[in-house]
């Protein structure tokens, strides 16, 4: 059955103006709502880097030229008044000719829009302590609701479209969502189907793209009717105070059911605060002229904060992207000047390179080799940590940049000068490799529980291998055993605190106190991350390992999974990675291949069936050579002895969360049997030595 939301009949002109008021804005000329095409630009009108933008007021600006809030409303309705003219979303079209472009919305468009959600909101019910859900990949439909939910001093549950119903259900329960808007019709009868019925706290229930645009349940025509008819004139819209929850984000579920965690308004902007106090000059850090192509989830702390709040805050502009199979192709018709990225894509395009470069002709090859090479001595020129090029080193450099690496740049859409990668880390090969064509990379750190950004490279100051320093504002210690802070070098347990610890875990004091202690200064809470890590002295951190997914041999040597899956995840024949051991004589490893360039490097017919090519003894002989080359600097006991190829892990079957983190112990027992099999065999993987004559003596003995 349909939730049927109570309509408010009394909207008055009177009562927008007040709403208008109540959230700290003039009046600006209004455009119909009725018609969303109007309201957007076509890719031709979005500034390009070096291009200008109209100017808004400069009432909410410092004296640097940085916008100035205390709260995600704030933010919002501010950078509205302040850059109304600017693009900020872009949504992907077909247009009349039939050609693709992404369609422009400019910020004052979005905040009538936004006013029109409060209107919705408020006639579902939505009041100060109500939690909205939304079930949906990004959109601005996703923004609008959030930014009027905030309006209305309530806090948003986002959730992911590829999660299992029963997640769903899980998350709105424990959240009391009164409220949930799904993203489309085939979600919203999933909902209705499996999740009403065992969620009480459901009052209604809405689709953003639903198939009846009339139906009551269609968000669109219930926008329509409120910005027609003005807010409610029940509404009492009160300004959220920087202490009021913002967000109630579950955390993925790695390790078993998810956790909301309760994040802020002062969660949020003292993040962002921190990452500019990272740089001299936070004006051309995020310029008003950037724009990103967003694909990571907002419905994570990571993209929303990071890149949406973020870009917001400075006046840019985002190109939603239609999804991860469609990331290449929007990359060319967004052509970002940012980029906010788990490692996945910046290897795609590394690995593709390498193909590449190995199945071109020698001059070819020669070529991108020598230009590679000029790039990384321009890059170590510029950093002071090698010779300046000569003059004819310089024009070659030049021309090659021309001829090659601009080549490698369009591959990102030609204009990215920026990139951020967290999530994960990021193999210094490829960050290195970027740099070294032309597009700087910073790695960040940071968790859902810490808003997320804990420590960042900003373009001033990077270190290779390393996440960065500490934010303003936060303070990083690694902890030992016995919970004394470890000087410089010293690897332990990373902790922080600052204004970036969460609230806490919605309705679990207990799990709540199992993260966060009293700092050493006796007022402040410290967050234990559960990551292992160490401290330059200079302040740069970097992350060795997860205290719960390392694990002893069967001989008690201790093994740290993520070190080692990162070296065999270099190669180009392996798309992901799952080690595995405890309490066994050795380790052995999951792989998913790339089968594609299994083919291409093998010279291996597209006829060849996957299954015949899993027997294959040229396959065999190729990943235990990458296997071996790929941890030449591991110790003999944790090279993997044994593989076995899998199929990818994806959100659809449960191994992948939305975040695209690898759900390690569903893998596992989902294998188990493949895994158990692998130590009935003897060992494959030669790793020579000591250890090697250990397993010839066992077996011997067996």
């Amino acid at each position: 059955m349909i939730l049927q939301p109570c309509l408010s009949t009394s909207r008055t002109a009177a009562s927008s103006l007040l709403r208008r008021t109540s959230r700290h804005l003039p009046s600006v000329s209004s455009c119909s709502t009725s018609n969303n095409a109007s309201h957007r630009r076509s890719l031709s009108s979005v500034p390009t880097a070096s291009g200008n933008v109209e100017p808004g007021s400069a009432e909410h600006l410092d004296g640097r030229g940085l916008l100035q809030f205390d709260t995600l409303h704030e933010l919002q309705s501010r950078a509205a008044l302040t850059w109304p003219n600017n693009p900020l979303f872009g949504t992907h079209i077909t247009n009349e000719k039939g050609g693709e472009e992404y369609e422009w919305m400019t910020y004052r468009e979005f905040d009538e829009h936004v006013d029109a959600a409060i209107g919705v909101l408020s006639d579902l019910g939505i009041t100060e302590g109500s939690t909205v859900g939304i079930i949906s990949n990004n959109r601005w439909e996703w923004v609008a609701t959030t930014s009027a939910a905030h309006n209305l001093k309530a806090a948003v549950v986002p959730m992911y479209e590829a999660q299992l119903a029963s997640d769903w259900t899980y998350i709105l329960n424990d959240a009391s969502c009164s409220v949930v808007l799904c993203a489309n019709q085939e979600i919203f009868d999933r909902v209705q189907r499996d999740v009403v019925p065992n969620v009480p706290s459901l009052k209604a229930v809405l689709a953003y793209d639903a198939k009846d645009e009339g139906a009551e349940y269609a968000f669109q025509t219930r926008m329509q009717e409120a910005a027609a008819a003005g807010a409610s004139s029940a509404s009492t819209l009160l300004s959220p105070s920087p202490d009021d929850l913002a967000s109630l984000i579950y955390t993925s579920g790695t390790t078993g059911k998810p956790k909301g965690v309760e994040l802020t308004h002062s969660n949020h902007v003292t993040n962002l605060a921190g990452v500019r106090c990272m740089v001299s000059d936070p004006t051309d850090f995020v310029r008003t002229t950037d724009r990103s192509l967003s694909f990571l989830p907002w419905a994570h702390s990571y993209g929303q904060t990071c890149e949406l709040w973020m870009l917001m805050a400075h006046g840019s502009s985002l190109g939603v992207c239609r999804g991860v199979p469609s990331i290449l192709e929007d990359l060319q018709l967004v052509k970002p000047t940012m980029l906010f990225s788990v490692p996945t894509l910046f290897k795609r395009i590394y690995d593709g390179v390498n193909n590449m470069m190995e199945n071109t002709n020698p001059i070819r090859r020669g070529l991108m080799k020598t230009a590679l090479g000029l790039g990384e001595a321009h890059r170590l020129a510029e950093a002071g940590e090698g010779p300046a090029l000569g003059p004819i080193q310089n024009f070659k450099y030049n021309a090659l940049d021309k001829i090659v690496l601009s080549k490698i740049r369009d591959r990102f859409g030609g204009n990215l000068r920026l990139g951020f990668v967290a999530g994960a880390a990021c193999p210094t090969e490829i960050v290195t490799f970027l740099d070294d064509v032309g597009i700087q990379v910073c790695e960040g750190y940071g968790l859902t529980e810490t808003s997320p950004i804990i420590t960042i490279c900003s373009p001033e100051r990077r270190k290779y291998g390393s996440v960065g320093q500490p934010i303003g504002g936060v303070h990083v210690l690694i902890m030992g055993e016995n919970g004394e802070v470890l000087p410089p070098g010293k690897e332990g347990e990373v902790c922080c605190y600052g204004p970036n610890v969460m609230v806490g875990y919605h309705g679990k004091p207990a799990e709540t106190d199992e993260v966060i202690s009293l700092a050493p200064d006796g007022i402040s809470r410290l967050f234990h991350t559960g990551d292992m890590g160490k401290m330059t002295e200079d302040g740069f951190l970097s992350i060795t390992g997860r205290l719960k997914e390392q694990y002893k041999l069967e001989n008690g040597k201790y093994i740290v999974p993520t070190p080692i899956e990162e070296a065999i995840g270099m190669s180009r024949f392996v798309q992901q990675v799952i080690l595995t051991g405890a309490n066994r004589p050795y380790n052995v490893v999951l792989l998913v291949p790339d089968w594609a360039a299994v083919r291409s490097h093998l010279k291996i017919e597209e006829s060849v069936d996957e299954s015949d090519l899993v027997n294959d003894d040229r396959v065999k002989a190729l990943i235990d050579e990458e296997i071996i080359s790929n941890c030449k600097k591991m110790k003999k006991f944790e090279v993997p002895r044994k593989w076995a190829f899998i199929a990818p892990c994806t959100a659809a079957n449960n191994m992948l969360t939305p975040k695209m983190s690898i759900r390690r112990h569903v893998v596992i027992k989902t294998y188990d049997d493949i895994v158990s099999q692998m130590y009935e065999e003897a060992p494959t993987v030669d790793v020579g030595g000591s250890f090697e004559r250990e397993m010839k003596k066992k077996e011997a003995a067996a």
